[in-house]
């Protein structure tokens, strides 16, 4: 009888280290990794940084050498998402119908970027979250547009910070009265602001997005006080959501992600959750 295998549900930062702790941990088993978008594992940090600036390239980010999940027994199937997961029956339902039979999972499906209501999907409006994400918007900056980021936290700033540093006009719009206030406070928040406007970006405080006008792109951002600003590019920075949704037929206890004890624990035999590593 073939022996089941560890999965791992998550290519990004998380479920990288995860497959690596087991090995050095001593475990010979079967291991699988799963990964939703069909890159090889890469590291998220360079994506606002480097990627967007036009100073690094798609294979800058790997997060590990070439061919070393390979050497540790990984088999890695890439491209392909969870969709549902049996406790009870120990199985892993994949998005093309395949079963996966399993000892034990790992659960690391990170967060995808939060979307504004008042925003559609459409032409001109960005996230910055994937490989693609980064690639797509660097090919946005190249035409130097009026671009209008929606949200002041970290990715909000640091996209902000590359498309001036690229020549564009920049406007940033944050509901708070200072960007990062919920995590360095009012005062680290405004020192923020000076800085940015320091280098020529636009900081709207305490006013956010109300709609998007265009016929098909995005062409102008209507505001939550009545003004209309111009933008060829909107880029929405209003946080993430976690991915929790495929569990929800599964019994595992989720809220704002999932739910464990101090060692990780899902509720269930078997199964982990990389807590606090959206990356």
């Amino acid at each position: 009888m073939t022996e089941r295998p560890v999965v791992v549900v998550g290519s990004s930062l998380a479920g990288v280290s995860a497959v690596e702790t087991l090995r050095e941990a001593g475990y010979q088993g079967p291991l699988l990794l799963i990964g939703e978008e069909p890159h090889q594992p890469y590291d998220r940090p360079p994506l606002s940084k480097q990627l967007l600036l036009g100073t690094g390239a798609p294979g800058d980010t790997a997060l590990r050498p070439d061919g070393h999940l390979r050497r540790l027994g990984v088999e890695l199937h890439l491209g392909r998402r969870a969709v549902a997961l049996d406790p009870a029956a120990r199985t892993l339902i994949l998005d093309d119908g395949t079963p996966l039979a399993y000892t034990g999972v790992v659960i690391a499906t990170g967060a995808r970027p939060r979307r504004i209501p008042e925003v559609p999907d459409r032409a001109g409006v960005h996230v910055l979250r994937s490989l693609d994400d980064a690639l797509a918007l660097r090919t946005a900056l190249e035409a130097w547009p009026r671009v209008v980021v929606a949200g002041a936290g970290f990715i909000g700033l640091e996209v902000a910070a590359a498309a001036r540093a690229v020549g564009c006009e920049v406007t940033v719009l944050e509901p708070l009265r200072a960007p990062l206030t919920r995590v360095l406070g009012p005062t680290a928040g405004r020192r923020f602001a000076v800085l940015h406007a320091e280098h020529g970006v636009r900081v709207e405080c305490g006013v956010g997005v109300s709609g998007v006008r265009g016929a098909g792109h995005a062409e102008q951002v209507r505001l939550t006080d009545g003004r209309v600003v111009t933008a060829d590019v909107l880029v929405v920075g209003a946080g993430a959501v976690p991915n929790t949704e495929w569990l929800d037929s599964s019994g595992i206890p989720v809220g704002d992600g999932v739910r464990c004890d101090v060692y990780c624990a899902a509720g269930q035999q078997g199964l982990r959750a990389a807590v606090g590593l959206l990356h």
